[in-house]
């Protein structure tokens, strides 16, 4: 019986693929999506891509989306780093909107198979090789990512690059599987830095691990000067503001925020939102700002539908500051081994805090969360400290990979009930799930780390100092 399932599982995730691909045609998972239910949103993010690079081409903004030559029925606003548009978005800008909506598609999901391919290699078990085809492939999240055709596949390649290389790092034998690894994080961070930089906040851990720092630092390196050269270089930013008034711009917040916020300026892109540093200025832009619409699924949201009112932002960044602290924790934990795992554990916590901090989260970016469900199982089978977790960690993940509730109220009004509902089964298990991530590596940190605020919990073992941290 169980060499039939893994005879037969791949057979099962192609056709689940087929299926998700043909009903971006004929519609069948609609029942499942309020916009695609009662809305025109089928590629909405897609045109925007090609559209940035056109723009590029006509002398315009990247950044300018509705001005200029017409590119497809519809579209939100590019906000990709300015290079993507550039080395990636380029490619389907020659094409006409559709066709190239269609070839964006079958892009993304062979980035996704080779995604599912990257775990595969972590284990030589075959079930679980296929397992994580499946996982990453048939998620209800995919199938909305290529529907709106978002350019979020470049930030799932990337998060399972730097998973993997961080398992590698912990399990290499040789030196040339850490070079494997090194490459793995290199791409992996480069990929996200010039898509969507949501590694921002890894970036501490990254460079206080002493396995990880230098890779973290040269592409830190290769991003800053190319990211210069999009601000600086006047082909690349046509309609820039200039170094001087970048520079008092980008220091007032207030003035960002009043003035840089595409929802306050009710989707006008005005000449300061034309400047290409607008990838990193939207940011703050949006740092406060709660967009309340029924397809965001923040924490921040959730709670504001519940209560009724909004609440202090603040509350939504102790994720990020809790998970700074650990991130220093973790790298004075002498043992590597428990260090590497532990510096795992806790990248995939601060993945997930960004659906508990950041404000406008769509249905789409849970792509994320897909990695994690298939690095779980392959976990299981290794003596990490974390073990006996890693079921209600898998159950937890699997919400993510299921429809939203929307299909129990699409008949409703769709009042604050019913999108709390159907927020329900993603808000809920990842603030769990971030949670139990968390207090295991506090657990292990407390523990392991000779760490001063860690040590009035155990007074034992010796003390690292800084400069053995960084310099040994």
């Amino acid at each position: 019986m169980k060499q039939n399932l893994i005879k037969y599982f791949p057979i099962v995730t192609i056709t689940l693929v087929a299926v998700m691909l043909l009903s971006l045609h004929f519609g069948w998972l609609n029942i499942f999506s309020f916009d695609s239910e009662h809305a025109s949103v089928q590629g909405i993010d897609y045109f925007a891509i090609p559209k940035s690079f056109l723009n590029l081409l006509e002398g315009r903004s990247i950044f300018d989306t509705w001005g200029g030559t017409p590119y497809g029925p519809h579209s939100t606003w590019y906000l990709g780093h300015p290079a993507f548009s550039v080395f990636v978005a380029s490619w389907f800008s020659f094409f006409s909107p559709w066709i190239g909506y269609w070839l964006f598609v079958f892009f993304s999901t062979a980035v996704m198979a080779y995604c599912g391919y990257l775990i595969s290699t972590a284990t030589s078990n075959v079930f679980k090789k296929h397992l994580s085809y499946f996982l990453v492939l048939c998620g209800f999240p995919t199938y909305w990512m290529l529907y709106v055709g978002n350019m979020q596949v470049p930030l799932v390649l990337a998060l399972t690059l730097i998973l993997v290389a961080i398992y590698e790092f912990a399990y290499s034998e040789t030196e040339k599987d850490v070079k494997a690894a090194n490459k793995k994080l290199l791409i992996g961070l480069l990929i996200s830095f010039f898509s969507k930089p949501i590694v921002l906040l890894m970036l501490p851990l990254l460079l206080l691990t002493k396995e990880t720092r230098r890779t973290t630092i040269k592409s830190l390196i290769i991003y800053f000067i190319v990211s210069l050269l999009f601000i600086v270089v006047p082909v690349l930013n046509p309609q820039g503001m200039g170094l001087s008034k970048l520079m008092s711009v980008a220091l007032d917040f207030d003035f960002i925020k009043e003035n840089m916020n595409i929802y306050k300026n009710h989707f006008v892109v005005n000449q300061y939102m034309k400047d290409n540093s607008i990838h990193w200025l939207n940011l703050i832009a949006q740092s406060d700002y709660k967009f309340m619409h029924i397809d965001v699924f923040s924490l921040p949201v959730f709670v504001d539908t519940i209560v009724g009112k909004s609440t202090a932002a603040g509350i939504y960044k102790i994720p990020i500051y809790i998970s700074l602290f650990l991130s220093v924790g973790v790298a004075y934990i002498e043992d590597k081994k428990i260090r590497l795992e532990s510096a795992l554990l806790l990248i995939m916590a601060i993945s997930l805090s960004f659906f508990l901090s950041y404000n406008t989260v769509w249905e789409y970016q849970f792509t994320t969360t897909l990695p994690l469900l298939a690095l779980l199982p392959i976990l299981k089978d290794k003596d990490v400290f974390y073990k006996k977790y890693i079921p209600l960690m898998i159950c937890l993940c699997v919400f993510f990979s299921l429809p939203s509730l929307y299909f129990l109220v699409r008949n409703g009004n769709f009042n604050d009930i019913d999108s709390t509902i159907i927020r329900l089964d993603r808000i809920v298990p990842a603030l769990t799930l971030f949670f139990v991530m968390i207090f295991q590596v506090f657990v292990i940190v407390r523990k392991h780390a000779h760490f001063t605020p860690f040590d009035k919990f155990r007074n034992r073992g010796p003390k690292i100092s800084p400069e053995k941290l960084f310099f040994d």
